[in-house]
């Protein structure tokens, strides 16, 4: 389990440590050091704007995350932005490095509905998330809906996804999440259950193995024709999360 971070104050970081988070930002300011896990994370600003940089004990840089200006993001990313999206004003940009990669990722606004954009430093879409207006959902996703679970009356939220050259629908309402691939093929599906709803079979082995624990909240889940039901249990303020088959055998607890 990682333990918390503890705040400790700079006289306190090894000077090879603080040695190469000087060589990276000699302006920086606002400094706040944390240490975790054996590494040292600091918080500063440069220029105004967040750096967030985990340094080990080594002196090497593991991660770091840079809050950007729109003019330093690179030429390639705005490409790939504009190759979607031919007109837009950045709503916030930032900069990832670790591990030897580098990635970017771009939030904005079009008619108060979310674009955002993971591209890495050679212009390559990495993930690109759309919010849906309701009449920008498929007609065919709809009527897919409609036929087999009755209406949809209430659409929370709807994105469509571009994830790894793979492209998805994320319909969530009435207490139910639909995920489609972009031939309307269910992937997935969620629903929120009241504990009246929840299989006896289920029910049995709570009262079983769970006799003194309170239903707080039960989940049913459908992937791909495999159905399993996790249900969040409370005892004295402990919370711990069953998965169960629908025949009653746990599955796995968390």
């Amino acid at each position: 389990m990682s333990a918390a971070a503890q705040s400790i104050s700079q006289e306190n970081i090894p000077a090879v440590v603080l040695n190469s988070f000087q060589l990276k930002f000699p302006n920086a300011e606002d400094i706040r050091w944390k240490l975790k896990d054996g590494d040292y994370e600091v918080r500063c600003k440069v220029n105004d704007k967040l750096n967030e940089v985990t340094i080990n004990y080594k002196g090497q840089i593991l991660k770091y995350h840079q809050d950007l200006y729109v003019s330093q993001i690179p030429g390639v990313v705005l490409k790939t932005i504009r190759s979607k999206e031919p007109f837009f004003d950045v709503g916030d940009a930032d900069k990832f490095e670790e591990g030897g990669r580098t990635e970017y990722q771009i939030e904005f606004k079009i008619d108060g509905k979310h674009r955002y954009f993971w591209i890495d430093d050679k212009g390559h879409l990495i993930k690109y998330r759309k919010e849906l207006k309701d009449d920008e959902i498929p007609a065919s996703i709809m009527e897919y809906i409609r036929t087999n679970y009755g209406p949809l009356d209430d659409i929370d939220r709807a994105k469509y996804v571009i994830e790894n050259g793979k492209k998805y629908y994320i319909i969530a309402g009435d207490a139910a999440v639909f995920l489609f691939d972009d031939k309307v093929n269910l992937l997935e599906y969620h629903k929120d259950l009241p504990e009246s709803k929840v299989p006896s079979p289920i029910m049995s082995t709570i009262h079983e193995s769970y006799k003194d624990y309170d239903i707080r909240d039960a989940d049913m889940t459908d992937r791909g024709g495999v159905v399993t039901y996790t249900i969040r249990l409370e005892k004295s303020h402990k919370n711990v999360n069953v998965t169960f088959n629908p025949e009653g055998r746990i599955l796995y607890v968390k």
